[in-house]
């Protein structure tokens, strides 16, 4: 049995031989010279700081080998590439360099090249590499796949290990990692210990510094602080989700270089119209879509067969910042560019070349939002791109920054639900109060969408979510439809919604609601700062609770199991245990002088289950106008009660707190 599940965990060759397929690589070619000269002209492709200075120390026969050094070519952009070095007989492989550009990084570039070259040399074949002692992290990276150290090398004063592996076993362990998606917050973990090594490794260089070696070590220490430089900007990009982005300074530093390496005879014309401020948004996303504009119209141009044009237009209006991109190429039939029901232009998704699955044209609409895009073209002639886009100001910064921290805050510490069937009240009173935090933030998410949508709607598919009638697809979708300034207020309030649902629903099938519906009802409370009413079952308990922003009471009535009329509903105004705090209660109608006395006797049954609920008897009660009266009395709002004395109160002296519905100052006392 123990080698059954051994053998369960292991993959072997002829597992690896089903798993390997190379079109699982669409984005990797082979070395060529004129893919050489454009690495040379990429700084952030030239980050390869610390590898040893030549490639013939270990055997002076090795050669540049271009069939098994590959290039990671993402759509014409050049993310990372590996430089092999072959014996003749190709049985032994240096690998010389190996980069990966700060804005592949995360895609599992590294890994996916030395899994391409294991399966193109033969699996007896020798791979090694060289790596300097300091860099603990590489080291320990290389171990994972099968490298094995097998000898010290000093060169110019600095120590490196001889690593290698046979192809073999690099395949099989290339196989066996599965890699783990982290989130954003774990990803902080590694970048500060990255960053740590970093900065041991430039006090390790001072401290060798010499007049022998002073340019050498100050060029390496030079490129180590640009690896650094880079790595903090990268996690700062996936962190800051939304910041301050020049659009100038990306045009310039990512697009104009990057039609310049695809196509060198594109005259590129960049028109700055005014003083262009920065917009909110992501560099990283930001680029990537702007990218695919710029590939799609190199595209087009090509199979124009003409000499290219590209004009970037960039121009301010107030707070408006607004980007056109117009090229010369063969244009989109104007039957693709009618709009779908969701506002998208029919060929998006759809490819722009005859192959393929579109995915470019989707990133660019979901980047920047289909009501920020306007595309005109004509066949045969031209296509212009215009996006607009909103001035970043220090304010939205702050608070953008803020909510984000909030998010991460919530996603992480919530990655698992941590209660058992052994969990005790305290642990899981923390859990419900925690939740309910949660709740509250996802309504400061909500109030963003405000300015363009009626947020009630937004609020009513987000309890459909959350009571199970709406799939998070569905929601999902229908989110998309809203327009809101920023992207990434979407994204969050999807991940706080669908976090909370399950959340809600672990309480629903493991927590008795009677035992809990004190902390349940009382959890609210932390709405300090806001005016929150809820629906209230008063025989059972059951209620539902927002923010009165965002729902009416009525909204609540199909999601409990009685009727109207049944039910009653309230408001409360920070902390509930407050005493000091009246809490509301009321009904919708009041038919006649029966009715009534059968409503507020229904608000007596309120009061005793606020009483279980752990609600002080010496807390206030102060009562709702009922929504329609056809009575001749009503319900005197000018009066309040304490819930003990509302909770006893004998029916006899209920006529104390009606009032003639035709005087609206009260004081009519309803004998009965």
């Amino acid at each position: 049995m123990a080698n059954d599940n051994a053998s369960s965990d292991h993959v072997t060759a002829n597992d690896e031989a089903e798993l390997w397929r190379p079109e699982q690589f669409p984005h990797i070619r082979r070395l060529t010279p004129e893919y050489e000269k454009t690495i040379r002209q990429l700084p952030l492709l030239n980050i390869d700081s610390l590898l040893i200075p030549s490639p013939y120390i270990l055997d002076k026969t090795v050669d540049l080998d271009y069939e098994h050094s590959f290039v990671w070519d993402e759509k014409g952009e050049l993310l990372g590439y590996m430089a092999v070095y072959a014996t003749p007989d190709r049985k032994k492989f240096h690998i010389y360099r190996q980069v990966t550009s700060p804005f592949g990084r995360g895609k599992g570039i590294g890994t996916a090249l030395a899994r391409y070259l294991a399966h193109t040399v033969d699996p007896d074949s020798h791979i090694y590499l060289y790596v300097w002692d300091k860099l603990i992290s590489s080291i320990d990276f290389f171990k994972s796949k099968g490298f094995r150290s097998e000898d010290v090398v000093v060169h110019r004063r600095m120590k490196f290990l001889l690593m290698s592996v046979t192809a073999q076993t690099l395949r099989e362990r290339v196989a066996s990692t599965q890699r783990r998606e982290v989130s954003i917050v774990e990803e902080l973990s590694r970048v500060r210990h990255d960053v740590k090594k970093s900065l041991k490794v430039l006090f390790d260089m001072a401290a060798m510094m010499s007049v022998d070696n002073f340019n050498r070590v100050a060029e390496n220490m030079n490129r180590e602080t640009t690896t650094l430089l880079n790595m903090l900007n990268m996690y700062e990009d996936k962190v800051h989700l939304s910041h301050k982005v020049s659009l100038k300074e990306l045009i310039t530093e990512r697009i104009i270089p990057y039609i310049e390496a695809v196509d060198s005879s594109c005259e590129v014309r960049l028109i700055l119209k005014s003083k262009i401020e920065p917009v909110s948004g992501s560099y990283l996303t930001f680029s990537r879509a702007l990218l695919n504009i710029v590939a799609n119209a190199l595209d087009a141009i090509k199979s124009a067969e003409r000499r290219g044009v590209i004009e970037l237009v960039l121009e301010q209006q107030e707070d408006d910042v607004t980007l056109s991109i117009t090229d010369n190429g063969t244009g989109i039939p104007e039957a693709r560019l009618e709009k779908g029901a969701d506002q998208v232009p029919i060929f998006v998704g759809k490819s722009t070349k005859g192959h393929g699955e579109g995915i470019g044209t989707r990133q660019v609409y979901s980047t920047f939002g289909s009501d920020r895009i306007t595309v005109r073209s004509r066949e045969g002639e031209s296509t212009s791109w215009t996006i607009r886009l909103n001035r970043s100001t220090t304010r939205e910064d702050t608070l953008l920054a803020d909510l984000f921290t909030k998010y991460a805050r919530f996603i992480k510490s919530t990655q698992r639900i941590e209660l058992t069937k052994e969990s005790g009240r305290m642990e899981i009173s923390s859990f419900i109060w925690q939740l309910r935090q949660m709740e509250l933030f996802s309504y400061d998410l909500m109030y963003h969408f405000s300015r363009y949508n009626n947020v009630r709607d937004i609020f009513q598919n987000v309890l459909q979510y959350r009571h199970g009638d709406k799939s998070f697809e569905a929601l999902k979708a229908e989110l998309a439809k809203c327009r809101v300034d920023n992207g990434s207020i979407r994204a969050w309030l999807l991940g706080m919604t669908k976090r909370i649902g399950r959340n809600e629903n672990y309480l629903k099938q493991q927590v008795p609601f009677q035992e809990y519906k004190d902390m349940l009802f009382q959890s609210y409370g932390q709405a300090t700062d806001r005016t929150m009413i809820f629906t209230l079952d008063p025989h059972s308990g059951e209620f539902f609770c927002t923010d009165r922003k965002l729902a009416e009471h009525l909204d609540f009535v199909p999601y409990l199991s009685r009727a109207k009329d049944e039910l009653l509903r309230g408001e409360l105004i920070g902390d509930v245990r407050n005493a000091s705090s009246p809490i509301y209660l009321g009904v919708w109608t009041v038919k006649d002088l029966e009715d009534l006395h059968r409503k507020f006797k229904l608000i007596r049954t309120g009061a005793r289950q606020l009483l279980e609920m752990g609600l002080a008897k010496e807390k206030r009660i102060a009562f709702y106008n009922t929504t329609y009266n056809s009575c001749e009395s009503e319900i005197d709002t000018l009066k309040t009660v304490t819930l003990g004395e509302m909770a006893s109160l004998p029916e006899s002296e209920f006529g104390r707190f009606f009032r003639s519905s035709g005087d609206e100052m009260g004081g009519f006392v309803l004998a009965t």
